[in-house]
């Protein structure tokens, strides 16, 4: 409230200063504060105002960092039509007031005119720049706070993946299988080898295709198969023409891995979980098996998923929970 009241005051306080500019440099002194005096403040607000909706409604339909030049030669187009015909009609309106002639042009509208509207172009090129380098400076403000929240996304990332429990949990399956059976031991260790070539490769990737992903989440996969046995199932289905399309690194296998930490498992009633595209999407599915040890989510995983999406594309990552089956569909992203 109290930021609107001062821009208010300060349109006025400037349009009452521009005002007595121009009565001190056209008119005579005993002219000075006679009733005209408010209409030209009027006229400015008027023609001040315009323009503050005209710019208001460009940032709206075509902001200046999508199509900066196009933006630019609206812009001057349509505030020099409305400031040419609000300042030209608002003049004679005050000659007719003044004199009543029925002149349309008037000897003091040929004297005040052109130095007006010179000088409302020229406030208007410093708006309008003004606008422009506000608007490049908010952009660039944008993209460094989505380079330091992706920094912060992909160490979180490293770190889930490099965490003792990843390792430890891994290693006391490589320890038993060394025991009963060397040639698989050996398989284990290649495939945890490329899960973490994979994580420190992708670290500094915005995007990465999808058939990378896929090649990733079968790596992490067996490592689960090994440990869980049948107590996980996985079926992916992913059309070939959706494979070059891209997405988050390493997104697919957070949401695995949250899928496997937030459900129960076991031979009986093994986890189910689907990965599938469709409509441009991709989905990881799974029934909701509650365990009963698991600590409450904080959802953080997901919403650092969500604002990453939010650099990329319009698309909304989707999640759905129907109390039966958990759903996240990531939109898959289209590189031209």
């Amino acid at each position: 409230m109290k930021h609107s009241k001062f821009k208010i005051l300060y349109k006025l306080g400037v349009a009452i200063a521009i005002a007595f500019f121009f009565k001190l440099l056209f008119f005579r002194l005993d002219h000075f504060l006679q009733w005209d005096l408010p209409f030209m403040i009027a006229i400015i607000l008027i023609i001040w105002l315009g323009n503050d909706a005209i710019d208001n409604a460009l940032n709206t339909r075509c902001p200046w960092i999508e199509n900066a030049r196009k933006r630019l030669l609206i812009q001057a187009f349509l505030s020099a039509i409305f400031t040419s015909i609000s300042l030209f009609f608002l003049m004679y309106l005050l000659h007719q007031l003044r004199f009543g002639d029925g002149r349309i042009i008037n000897r003091k509208m040929v004297e005040i005119f052109p130095p007006a509207i010179f000088f409302t172009f020229g406030i208007l090129a410093f708006k309008i720049g003004n606008e422009f380098f506000n608007s490049l400076k908010n952009s660039l403000l944008e993209v460094e706070k989505y380079k330091t929240e992706s920094a912060n996304a992909q160490l979180e990332n490293l770190k889930n993946q490099l965490n003792p429990h990843f390792l430890f949990n891994n290693l006391s399956v490589l320890t038993s299988l060394v025991y009963k059976n060397q040639d698989k031991a050996a398989h284990f260790i290649n495939e945890l080898a490329k899960v973490y070539r994979y994580v420190l490769d992708s670290k500094n990737a915005e995007l990465v295709p999808l058939q990378d992903e896929l090649d990733f989440i079968n790596h992490y996969i067996y490592l689960q198969k090994i440990r869980f046995e049948d107590s996980i199932l996985f079926e992916i289905n992913v059309e070939e023409s959706k494979k070059n399309d891209f997405l988050l690194p390493m997104c697919l296998q957070m949401l695995v891995e949250n899928t496997i930490q937030h459900n129960e498992t076991s031979q009986a009633n093994p986890l189910q979980v689907l990965i599938y595209t469709q409509n441009n999407s991709l989905i990881i599915e799974n029934p909701i098996l509650p365990r009963n040890n698991v600590a409450d989510s904080t959802k953080t995983g997901l919403k650092n998923i969500e604002q990453r999406y939010s650099f990329f594309t319009d698309e909304k990552v989707v999640v759905t929970n129907n109390g039966a089956t958990f759903k996240v569909i990531l939109p898959l992203i289209e590189r031209k």
